[in-house]
């Protein structure tokens, strides 16, 4: 579904599929396997953008002190997030990062859940308010005249591209004045 009836194959991007398991899959003592795929009896291999990786947990000894890169330490903690307690302080991966927040949220107790949950809604009530007195601003600024005409067109069932293009007028300018009518914002 990367393209659609009549575009080029080579728009499409390679497919990449990454499994996780939490048992021995390959007879290799790897942990981490890359496959391919390709015909058995040549070797040849004509399909170049589909690969396999592979993680088997179990097969991944190492311990926190012994990981080396990115992957190691996302492995390390897919492996033993439930065991984690602290997200360790030589992180430079923000989403590795992110993870273990996420992660020890689960040993938060109810009202410690509620209270990051009731901060995080009141920063976005924040900037929901930041954002509207911004968009009031701005549409104090503009001539009357212009907002009537494009209100006009807008109930007259004309697109915010219609009268933009007709009006000369920036999209942006047109999406404003239509959001702040709907939103009742608009005096």
């Amino acid at each position: 579904q990367q393209i659609v009836s009549g575009e080029q194959y080579t728009e499409l991007n390679p497919v990449i599929f990454i499994g996780i398991f939490d048992f021995k899959f390959t007879e290799g003592l790897d942990y981490f396997s890359h496959h391919a795929i390709c015909n058995v009896v040549t070797q040849e291999r004509i399909i170049k953008d589909m690969d396999f990786y592979f993680i088997e947990l179990p097969k991944f000894v190492k311990k926190s002190k012994d990981l080396n890169n990115v992957m190691d330490k996302w492995i390390y903690f897919i492996k033993e997030a439930e065991n984690l307690n602290v997200v360790p302080s030589d992180l430079d991966d923000e989403g590795l990062k992110e993870a273990y927040v996420d992660a020890n949220k689960n040993t938060w107790s109810k009202s410690e859940l509620d209270a990051y949950n009731y901060a995080g809604m009141r920063e976005q009530d924040a900037r929901g308010r930041l954002q509207k007195a911004e968009l009031r601003g701005e549409l104090r600024g503009a001539e009357k005249n212009t907002r009537e005409i494009i209100l006009k067109n807008w109930q007259k069932g004309k697109t915010v591209e219609e009268i933009a293009d007709f009006m000369e007028l920036p999209l942006e300018t047109v999406q404003k004045v239509v959001v702040a009518y709907e939103e009742g914002l608009e005096n």
